[in-house]
């Protein structure tokens, strides 16, 4: 444990993927983060630009900056960032955060994350965003603040670049993929899986409405902002295909393999089943304990209804 005079030490891991034209500038807002020690890993997914380059040519500028060499394409962003957890050793680090490589963080980002988990003595944070896109348009994304009893199984925290993680949490989660290589494939988001780890391990989470970092939005986002139309059609299309479902029937393997006597993942486990009463039960489940917004729980109500979930 770091004592309350030192500085928080912060390992900050980075997954990249032709990045050339913001990867600088993005590093550059970590190394500047304000009250921390930081360094930072990244780990290319086989880039056609010349990202790579440009990462190794920053090391060599700060030594806080460091490559991986592996740099095979991994298939998706979650992938590649799996692959970067479990390459990374944290070492003297007190925390470990996600980072995208195309975003702006402000300057007290990590600093701020550090007291809350301090403060509020848990081991996993999120925070707000301020979402831009290419036109100046700008709109603030801010999570609900009110945990769910299964929320987890059913969402993440926020956009995954705003994760902060103990040491502790984050070794959780390379043993936990380290013993589920199998369900990785199944799994598109790292930071879906890290909120759920740490929740169904009875663990504090902090969801911070301070706005964090610049949230730059863009064709090649693999999420996006859920205000924006893109990203609204990509959700709704993600439920009608059963992408959505999946997903959630993913997570639920993932808890289960974690912690087998997750109480919540093993009643959606059983409402799974297939039957009118089970139906009926998933319904009143995802009304009471699903996703933390009423707007959102509607929506899974309606999905089940429609048996796309």
């Amino acid at each position: 444990m770091m004592s309350p005079a030192s500085q928080p030490r912060v390992l900050v891991l980075l997954a990249a993927r032709n990045g050339a034209s913001s990867i600088e500038r993005q590093i550059g807002t970590v190394l500047a983060q304000s009250g921390v020690a930081v360094r930072v890993l990244v780990r290319d997914d086989g880039s056609s630009d010349d990202t790579r380059d440009r990462v190794r040519a920053f090391g060599e500028r700060d030594p806080r900056v460091a490559l991986l060499d592996e740099h095979s394409p991994s298939g998706s962003a979650g992938a590649n960032f799996f692959r970067l957890v479990a390459a990374a050793d944290p070492g003297e680090a007190d925390l470990v955060a996600f980072c995208d490589q195309d975003d702006e963080w402000f300057h007290d980002k990590l600093q701020r994350a550090a007291q809350a988990l301090s403060r509020a003595g848990a081991d996993g944070y999120s925070a707000a965003t301020l979402a831009r896109w290419p036109d100046g348009r700008e709109r603030p994304l801010v999570q609900n603040l009110r945990a769910r009893a299964a929320d987890y199984l059913f969402e993440g925290a926020g956009q995954g670049c705003t994760f902060v993680a103990t040491v502790s949490l984050f070794a959780r989660l390379r043993a936990a993929i380290t013993q589920a290589p199998d369900l990785l494939p199944t799994l598109h988001y790292h930071d879906w899986v890290l909120y759920a780890l740490a929740r169904s391990a009875g663990l504090r989470w902090v969801i911070d409405p301070w706005l964090s970092m610049v949230y730059h939005q863009h064709s090649a986002n693999d999420t996006g902002a859920r205000s924006s139309l893109g990203g609204v059609s990509r959700r709704i299309a993600q439920i009608r295909s059963g992408w959505y479902r999946a997903q959630v029937d993913a997570v639920t393997a993932f808890v289960l393999r974690a912690h087998p006597g997750d109480v919540q993942a093993m009643r959606w486990r059983t409402l799974r089943r297939p039957g009118l009463f089970a139906a009926w039960r998933r319904l009143g489940f995802v009304l009471c304990h699903g996703r933390r917004r009423p707007l959102d729980r509607l929506i899974q109500a309606l999905a089940v209804v429609a048996g796309r979930l």
